[in-house]
């Protein structure tokens, strides 16, 4: 290969080579311009908009649009709301929930709601709301027209799932408890192989309350070490299996020490029990875990404690 000094050395430099590297000089800055912009055009194509700021945060109120919903029980609906950004997905840490707050009558009304997964959902975050007799603010949900705005806050919590030492995991949920209950699964379907065993408890009313059971279902068929026991208070009766063709060869009734004993993993330093549910629901199945040997009493968890109440 020639040096360039060689090529430039005015004995050996002729008004081809000169004319040549003239025209290159010329032609690169220009190359230059047009490939860049090509690239940002394209950049802006592939990649819409994703604000610089997330949508909420923890720190103060942020109005998010409402969308749609859809219809999940009875009572309960999953909720759509539109973040600034079409590309953007919130990181919500494991475990974690956010503040909506609504006013009534003039006085203002706070309400914690886990997503749901929502380090998967783009451009939108997702809640699901059951609707109660007397809860006022699930019936401002219900209320909702698309483009009706909310004031979000948060992500916000304590829960610690990635630094506890945990080989087994034993899960109870009621109604919409589910939820929290939900992202575990999710993290844990990140990695698998990470737990020996995964065991859930979904309690529920009626058999049309279930939620996501299609879903929970399908984790179970699709990852061995996990799986689903569902209880119901009020098991469909003759007339209800004639009407709606539904049967049920669950189990019945209250969750009891029994059923924690035969379906959830045994008290040990690297198993877990993980708690959501209504109160009455929750303080069951705290007194239940207690005879089994949890260390763990009280509604009031710590992020990493081996008993965790949502």
């Amino acid at each position: 290969m020639t040096p360039l000094y060689n090529i430039l050395d005015k004995d050996k430099l002729d008004w081809t080579t000169g004319l040549t590297l003239f025209g290159c000089l010329l032609i690169l800055p220009l190359l230059y311009q047009y490939f860049s912009r090509r690239y940002k055009c394209a950049a802006s194509l592939q990649h819409p908009f994703v604000p610089k700021q997330p949508s909420i945060n923890p720190n103060e109120w942020n109005d998010l649009e409402f969308m749609s919903k859809e219809t999940l029980s009875p009572d309960t609906a999953l909720y759509h709301f539109k973040l600034k950004g079409e590309r953007e997905m919130l990181k919500v840490p494991t475990g974690y929930y956010v503040t909506v707050r609504v006013f009534l009558d003039g006085k203002e009304e706070i309400r914690h709601y886990t997503p749901v997964h929502p380090n998967e959902n783009v451009g939108h975050l997702d809640l699901i709301v059951k609707t109660y007799i007397l809860g006022q603010v699930s019936k401002y949900f219900t209320h909702l027209k698309p483009g009706d705005k909310m004031s979000f806050k948060g992500p916000m919590g304590e829960f610690v799932y990635e630094d506890v030492q945990t080989t087994q995991l034993g899960l109870v949920a009621g109604g919409s408890g589910i939820t929290p209950i939900l992202q575990v699964l999710s993290e844990y379907m990140y990695n698998p192989e990470s737990l020996q065993r995964v065991s859930l408890i979904y309690l529920n009313e009626r058999i049309d309350d279930i939620l996501l059971k299609d879903e929970l279902d399908a984790m179970a068929q699709r990852y061995p070490q996990f799986q689903v026991h569902y209880v119901l208070h009020y098991p469909p009766t003759e007339a209800d299996v004639k009407c709606s063709g539904k049967h049920w060869d669950g189990d019945v009734g209250y969750i009891t020490k029994k059923e924690m004993e035969k379906y959830l993993p045994e008290c040990t330093d690297d198993h877990r029990l993980l708690i959501c549910g209504p109160p009455d629901m929750t303080d069951l199945v705290l007194s239940h875990a207690r005879s089994l040997g949890w260390n763990s009493g009280f509604q009031k968890s710590k992020g990493d404690c081996k008993v965790f109440v949502f």
